[in-house]
């Protein structure tokens, strides 16, 4: 309980209006929680992961969202093509592998202007942009805030989904370990193809090359491309559309509908690439979801499941807290135990296959269809 009522009171406050974040403000609010989300750009960012996979879509679906994105252009698939120096070396058949049988491409705008919806509809849910925190002290029954704009606030407990440099989790001395990748990608997107309509197709090479192409909706296709650092600043730089095909040409070799739409890099999103883990999920009432608590390489396409599959289980331990059942500390270690070790092994399977590309047998190793098509089983993830 607040002990000084000049001070705003929440249930919770979640820096970081991601996925991650906004998930867990709906839920929580349509519990009547008292949520603030603070965001520390002007708007929130619309950019982000595609791909939902089964363990995801279970977690969406659980909450009545699977029919509403299905009705606004997400594609349902359920095939994908792996080629390594131009060569496919495996079609992974989501309707052999997993019980869901089909992923589904979803723009990350279209989920989070979804969940963003619902929020709006929910008074006890406030979302304050160009906002941060500058200040956390932790008391014995909550957190006092302070924010960038000097205000401040009180709460039964803080979350950190403010990304992989969270601020959360440097606040609250929590350790995290960072693999940096020598390799970068780039994501645009362009008018849909036929070679993108038939099926979604993953081209990597022995020389740290990628390329992925998949639909996002009914008229539009993404394009993501990858490269080592060195490789990627001297394509990116030289401009030159002709070094850019003719190298990409040396390992793509079924979507030349979409080769023939790039000019060069200079329109695409970039950012770079990490595996991070951080050495535990909360610290008192202080806690971590989603990026704020790891990061995994993107050719799994697993990270924007992993958060919202953090959201959907810390959900139902934050609602035993509050509900009066449970003890936070309880609460918190049971998110920590159920979400900890599994995610730490997803991350371990990411990190062999981003660095298997220097031969195809490596890379078949490394490649496990069921754990690519977002299996938790742990018998399995205990194999990597």
């Amino acid at each position: 309980m607040n002990q000084n009522p000049k001070y705003k009171e929440y249930d919770a406050c979640i820096v970081g209006a991601g996925i991650a974040g906004i998930f867990l403000a709906w839920l929580l609010g349509s519990q009547g929680k008292k949520i603030l989300i603070l965001e520390k750009n002007a708007k929130v960012n619309m950019n982000g992961a595609d791909i939902l996979k089964p363990s995801g879509i279970n977690v969406l679906e659980k909450h009545g969202m699977l029919q509403e994105l299905m009705n606004k252009e997400c594609r349902v698939r359920n095939h994908l093509s792996v080629f390594h120096d131009g060569i496919q070396v495996d079609h992974i058949n989501y309707k052999a592998e997993n019980e869901r049988g089909y992923f589904m491409v979803c723009p990350y705008s279209v989920l989070l202007e979804t969940i963003y919806d619902k929020i709006q509809a929910i008074e006890t849910v406030e979302l304050l942009v160009n906002q941060s925190v500058s200040k956390i002290n932790e008391v014995e029954n909550g957190v006092y805030v302070t924010l960038n704009s000097e205000e401040e606030i009180f709460s039964n407990i803080l979350i950190g989904a403010d990304g992989t440099k969270s601020i959360v989790r440097e606040y609250a001395g929590i350790k995290a370990h960072f693999d940096y990748y020598d390799h970068v990608m780039y994501f645009n997107k362009y008018p849909i193809t036929s070679s993108v309509e038939e099926l979604n197709r993953l081209y990597v090479d022995k020389n740290g090359g990628l390329a992925y192409f998949y639909p996002i909706n009914n008229t539009e296709a993404r394009c993501i491309l990858g490269f080592n650092m060195e490789e990627g600043k001297n394509l990116k730089e030289s401009g030159n559309k002709e070094t850019l095909i003719k190298r990409l040409k040396t390992f793509v070799t079924q979507s030349d509908d979409m080769l023939n739409q790039i000019n060069s890099l200079d329109n695409f999103l970039t950012f770079p690439l990490c595996r991070m883990h951080s050495e535990q999920y909360f610290k008192g009432r202080i806690l971590l979801l989603g990026n704020a608590a790891h990061s995994i390489h993107p050719i799994t396409g697993q990270g924007m499941n992993l958060a919202i599959e953090d959201t959907g289980e810390l959900f139902i331990w934050l609602s035993k807290y509050f509900n009066s059942e449970i003890s936070l500390e309880e609460a918190l270690a049971d998110y920590q135990e159920q979400r900890f070790e599994l995610n730490s092994k997803v991350l371990a399977y990411g990190h062999r296959l981003a660095g298997s590309f220097g031969s195809a047998e490596d890379f078949m190793n490394s490649l496990n269809s069921k754990i690519q098509t977002s299996s938790r089983d742990l018998s399995i993830l205990n194999k990597i």
